[in-house]
């Protein structure tokens, strides 16, 4: 065989280890998305918990922040800066969750899931004013989705008013029953 022979191999041999190369860089590329998604779907998931968790442990600050929903005006001045300082951890919590998704780090389901949830609050008499006086300490794009999702209609019940309108046990029951199973999305 001739240099020039052996050469041409070796240049194909090579060009088939980049091509193999890159094709496994790929994929490991889509996994690490696909993980950092699934941990950003996780912390989303742990900071709600971590809320919630917070007002049924403690049925005072479930009381108190029910009352600051409703109108956080007419609340004590402690009461109301407990109050304020809990709407604050809920769109700081809100506004990771949305930097996330605005990223493509949170998968675009979750995001809408979570949104939906997160209305119920936002738009609350309490939240409302707590935002008109506090937006400016958000950045300028959860401001802007802000201003949209307060306008746009919810498909859950705002959570001051949730009390009034919860159904019984028995019917929430009958309704969870009919309910289909939805399809296990895929996660490859």
């Amino acid at each position: 065989m001739e240099w020039d022979a052996l050469g041409a191999i070796g240049q194909i041999v090579a060009a088939a280890g980049v091509i193999i190369s890159l094709v496994y860089l790929s994929r490991q590329i889509a996994q690490n998305t696909r993980s950092l998604k699934n941990a950003n779907a996780a912390l989303v998931q742990s900071n709600f918990q971590q809320l919630a968790r917070q007002a049924y442990l403690d049925r005072d600050l479930a009381d108190l922040v029910i009352r600051a929903m409703a109108d956080a005006e007419d609340l004590p001045p402690a009461e109301r800066l407990a109050s304020r300082a809990y709407f604050f951890d809920w769109l700081k919590t809100a506004e990771i969750a949305h930097h996330q998704y605005r990223c493509g780090e949170l998968d675009e389901s979750l995001w809408a899931a979570s949104l939906e949830f997160y209305k119920a609050y936002f738009k609350t008499p309490g939240f409302r004013s707590y935002w008109a006086e506090r937006q400016s300490a958000f950045v300028p794009e959860f401001r802007a989705a802000m201003g949209e999702w307060l306008e746009a209609p919810s498909a859950l019940t705002r959570t001051d008013l949730y009390l009034e309108s919860a159904p019984k046990a028995s019917d929430s029951s009958a309704a969870f029953q009919a309910e289909s199973p939805a399809k296990t999305p895929d996660c490859p």
